[in-house]
């Protein structure tokens, strides 16, 4: 059994989150979860709170308020039940102090689009590898690992279609002018933010097409999501995105608001166009899960 350690603050929702039931899958894994608890708390747009059936406490759970604190592996060390032959900090606000007691530290830079370079490299100083999330925001010495989908959260339901056009995320102004654009022109959109899992599964599948704009340079991960949930996808042009998939064959591009509109209002009238473009994206995104990315990880560091 391979011994594997991840440590971050635990949301209960969250990247760190795909990557332990990534791990939960495999039966080749021993594994023990560390950090900051927040319960049924996210801190987005000033606080969400989150069915409390998506709350996962972990093994050794420190305090919320030790999020802004630099904790030292010491604090923590008697807990452990072994020594891991992987500790993976999946960082996107807290790591440890020092270095954990490991064979191998690894650090994945989740979210270096909002979170300064210099942050992270007091753990990328102690680990042996790091990966990052974000190409535009790669440095020396790191190890490109995009996003991905779960595979057990992110697929296609046959229900019946309820909204023209969906997007779940931070209500941001370039989203915001969007998305009243759009429903003064008599659409129906769902627009939220803090529906998670089976609800945020369940309002895209509802959905005619799937809406996607990247605040910054990031192929964030509903690039991902939306391919894998069989949607029709619609959504600005990033420099990773070329990387996987092609605009007009797997997505439909945008690089303003206005062009936005009229690709919805494309797609909303050819119901063969979007159904095609839908199941290209879905032929090519299946490599692309979280579970791969935990191979990427072992076999990177020599562990498998």
């Amino acid at each position: 059994m391979i011994k594997v350690a991840v440590s971050g603050i635990h949301y209960p929702l969250s990247m760190m989150k795909y990557f332990i039931r990534a791990l939960q899958r495999r039966d080749d894994v021993e594994l023990v979860t560390v950090g900051p608890f927040t319960g049924n708390k996210i801190p987005w747009s000033g606080g969400l709170t989150i069915s409390q059936k998506y709350v996962e406490t972990p093994k050794i759970a420190l305090p919320e308020r030790s999020i802004g604190q630099r904790v030292n592996y010491a604090l923590i060390a008697p807990q452990m039940p072994w020594k891991p032959d992987l500790w993976l900090q999946v960082d996107a606000g807290w790591h440890f102090a020092d270095r954990p007691d490991a064979n191998i530290v690894a650090l994945v830079k989740t979210d270096p689009h909002a979170i300064q370079a210099e942050f992270y490299q007091q753990a990328k100083n102690y680990s042996d590898f790091t990966f990052n999330m974000q190409t535009p925001y790669m440095q020396p010495n790191e190890t490109y690992l995009p996003y991905a989908y779960d595979p057990t959260v992110h697929f296609p339901m046959e229900i019946e279609k309820v909204y023209d056009a969906c997007l779940i995320g931070l209500h941001y102004r370039q989203r915001d002018n969007l998305i009243n654009r759009l429903r003064a022109q008599g659409l129906n959109v769902y627009y939220n933010l803090g529906d998670v899992f089976d609800e945020y599964r369940l309002r895209f599948n509802q959905s005619r097409v799937g809406l996607n704009w990247s605040s910054m340079q990031d192929l964030n991960a509903r690039v991902f999501e939306l391919a894998a949930m069989r949607i029709c996808p619609i959504q600005n042009t990033v420099p990773d995105m070329r990387t996987f998939f092609v605009p007009g064959d797997h997505y439909l591009e945008f690089h303003n608001t206005d062009q936005a509109q009229r690709q919805v209002t494309a797609a909303l009238a050819d119901e063969d166009m979007r159904q095609e473009i839908a199941d290209a994206a879905y032929r090519k995104v299946k490599p692309h899960t979280y579970d791969n990315r935990i191979s990427q990880i072992l076999e990177t560091c020599k562990i498998i």
